[in-house]
């Protein structure tokens, strides 16, 4: 009694069930496996199974409370278990939206940018750059999207020197979690060669974004209370199974641990 006390306790603290009326009807039936199994709704009864289901009606009648509170039990345990799982998933798919990998390249940190143009695309690693004003693209890397291009002015590229720079008008501009619609970049013409990078990541976007980085793990963590909030939600969940596992646990199962 005890123990379905504390498991009660689990299920409320979830907040994953809402108050169901418990059907006291058992119906078992032997599968093929020779396994009895018992269930709480005909519509579970495969229909092959079925014709058994009258010459046990009586011995199905005949089960004890404290059977069909057992049964019970193991089903909601079962059905807790799968919510757990269920909401782990959503927890670390979550997460995973609030991250970017990114690489290190002459002490510099590139990340992964996705520029979009009209119908066509293009994959780019930029420099984050927080002492440049704007982004600043290489023109070479946007061959495939035939774009147009205005006049501009003049930026700094990343070995300090300064060049003419012209002007794409990009439909959207993917970092991360963010989608940024009706960008302008800049764009120079670089002839530098060999610097692993494709431009700059610079401020217009910088300044607005909320980020960390995690060197060891080379990972941006976009908007960070969001993405720390989700990682405690985590970790609460994965005590409450540990917890749900030791309310349960049969009681020779711990000794032998």
């Amino acid at each position: 009694m005890m123990m379905q006390s504390r498991f009660l306790v689990l299920v409320l603290s979830l907040g994953f069930f809402t108050a169901s009326i418990v059907e006291a009807r058992i119906y078992q039936y032997t599968d093929d496996s020779g396994r009895k199994v018992y269930v709480d709704r005909l519509s579970k009864v495969p229909a092959k199974y079925r014709e058994q289901l009258s010459s046990r009606q009586e011995e199905q009648e005949d089960l004890s409370d404290e059977q069909i509170q057992q049964l019970t039990a193991e089903r909601d345990l079962k059905q807790l278990r799968l919510k757990i799982n269920r909401q782990r998933i959503d927890i670390k798919d979550a997460m995973k939206e609030w991250i970017t990998p990114f690489s290190f390249h002459a002490n510099r940190i590139l990340i992964p940018v996705k520029l979009v143009y009209g119908s066509r695309s293009v994959n780019l690693s930029l420099v984050m750059d927080t002492g440049a004003s704007h982004t600043v693209v290489h023109k070479s890397a946007l061959g495939s999207l035939s774009a147009q291009f205005s006049t501009a002015g003049a930026a700094r590229v990343a070995d300090g020197s300064v060049v003419k720079t012209e002007r794409i008008k990009l439909d959207r501009v993917d970092i991360g979690p963010y989608k940024l619609k009706h960008v302008s970049a800049g764009v120079i013409d670089y002839k530098g060669g060999g610097s692993g990078t494709q431009g700059l990541l610079g401020m217009d976007f910088l300044y607005h974004a909320q980020y960390e980085l995690d060197k060891k793990n080379q990972l941006i963590i976009w908007a960070p209370e969001k993405y720390n909030k989700l990682k405690d939600q985590l970790v609460e969940l994965d005590k409450l199974e540990q917890r749900l596992e030791e309310e349960t646990a049969a009681p020779g199962d711990e000794g032998e641990q």
